[in-house]
């Protein structure tokens, strides 16, 4: 409980959030309330929110201004290859796609909300996918952009400018060749690879499987990265606060990070930063343990 109170207090003042003691003492009621119905701490904070989530929405309600930018969401299983593409013949946002692909997805506008959302039909009977292209007008601005993948490979090859940035990739492989992010980052990878030429965000979440996640060019205030078994590569960072923790995977961040500010455990994997390995994994400590 404590632990989870004081993260969320830090989380309300970076973020400048208003009465943020009244916030800390509703969510202080709830494990109140919790620990009388015999809950113990996880089973009450299992059914919070992520604390960056509970911060998103609390600084969407600072501002009762329809966010001036889109908001755009792709579900992208039924697509073997989608472009998002730059282009100064379209106005807005459209979309290019094969037409049978819209046997199986469909196009929802609310303003500037759009959702590349799945009917729901099952497409795998046919074992058949389409490609796709999401073609931008040199005057879109963005607020949020939310990709859903399934065994897709995603390109997109010109800056991109957002309030918020999601990618929740399962088997595909994604490539961005800049991003840069106002508030929040959240990367969750399965077994595809993603690669990011550059990244600029405050906070940033990435969480790898079996998949590598390569970035070239890193700027960020504070970073969590977990692996289990997929490697995470940073080529160039700034010295951001890294939490890290690896089972078996490898993390390595090349230049510019300051060991000083990186907190890492791991099993079996290898974590090094600017050329120094960061602590000891497990299987190396019982190696020099004397018996």
């Amino acid at each position: 409980m404590e632990k989870f109170l004081k993260e969320l207090k830090i989380a309300l003042e970076e973020a400048h959030i208003e009465n943020k003691e009244e916030i800390l003492a509703t969510y202080l009621e709830h494990f109140t309330l919790g620990h009388e119905a015999g809950m113990s701490d996880e089973e009450i904070i299992d059914r919070f929110d992520q604390i960056e989530d509970i911060i998103w929405k609390l600084g969407r309600k600072k501002s009762d201004k329809e966010p001036e930018g889109y908001s755009i969401e792709l579900d992208l299983a039924c697509f073997s290859d989608f472009q998002i593409r730059c282009s100064n013949k379209v106005t807005g946002i459209q979309f290019d796609i094969d037409e049978g692909a819209l046997d199986y997805v469909e196009i929802v506008r609310e303003g500037k909300r759009i959702h590349l959302k799945n009917k729901g039909i099952d497409f795998f009977s046919k074992r058949k996918k389409y490609d796709g292209n999401m073609l931008i007008g040199s005057e879109v601005l963005f607020n949020q952009i939310k990709i859903n993948n399934l065994s897709c490979d995603v390109h997109c090859n010109f800056k991109i400018n957002c309030t918020n940035f999601f990618i929740s990739n399962v088997s595909g492989d994604i490539h961005f060749s800049d991003v840069e992010v106002e508030e929040t980052s959240v990367i969750n990878n399965t077994s595809g690879d993603i690669t990011l030429a550059r990244l600029l965000t405050p906070r940033v979440k990435i969480n790898t499987i079996s998949g590598d996640i390569s970035i070239s060019d890193f700027t960020c205030d504070v970073a969590k990265l977990v692996t289990v078994s997929g490697d995470i590569k940073i080529a160039q960072s700034n010295e951001a606060d890294f939490q890290i923790s690896s089972v078996s995977g490898d993390v390595n961040i090349l230049v510019g990070a300051d060991t000083s500010k990186v907190k890492a455990s791991s099993v079996s994997g290898s974590i090094q930063i600017s050329g120094e390995m960061v602590g000891k994994a497990l299987n190396t400590l019982f190696k020099d343990f004397k018996w």
